[in-house]
């Protein structure tokens, strides 16, 4: 049924959940995993530095983010999956519009995300990147409240 298998990271603790429901699903359906950090640069104000075009991922994200989703993969692999994929991935615009675009363009059957993440912003019931994979994506959704 679930061929390819996306979940979002970013080190929190809704994050980390997503992380376990998407891993049992990969080994229940023999799927693909593909463990995804989307780095959206901050906003930009009014007398801010315009992002680069092509989007990048800046030294000091990577260095952080890297080991992050290498812990992933391995403890995925540890645990049965048989093939895991890791990825950060820049995007110019917002991180919930970039995770649909990549679970579109990986063809992925399911998406897995924590209910809230490290945005910093509070919602009464769901993040603002889960509300927008939640309404855009192509794909199954499946939040994690844990």
């Amino acid at each position: 049924m679930y061929r390819t298998i996306m979940v979002g990271v970013d080190g929190s603790k809704p994050a980390e959940a997503a992380f376990e429901t998407a891993m049992d699903m990969a080994k229940r359906y023999d799927a693909r995993l593909l463990i995804v950090t989307i780095y959206a640069p901050p906003a930009i104000g009014l007398l801010g530095d315009i992002p680069p075009y092509p989007p990048t991922v800046p030294k000091e994200v990577t260095e952080k983010m890297e080991p992050l989703l290498k812990q992933y993969a391995e403890r995925a692999k540890k645990e049965g999956v048989k093939v895991v994929e890791t990825k950060i991935v820049p995007v110019w615009n917002t991180v919930g519009a970039g995770f649909v675009a990549e679970a579109e363009k990986q063809g992925c059957a399911l998406t897995v995300i924590g209910s809230r993440g490290m945005t910093g912003l509070k919602r009464t019931l769901l993040g603002s990147v889960a509300e927008y994979v939640s309404k855009n994506a192509h794909c199954d959704v499946l939040i994690t409240r844990r």
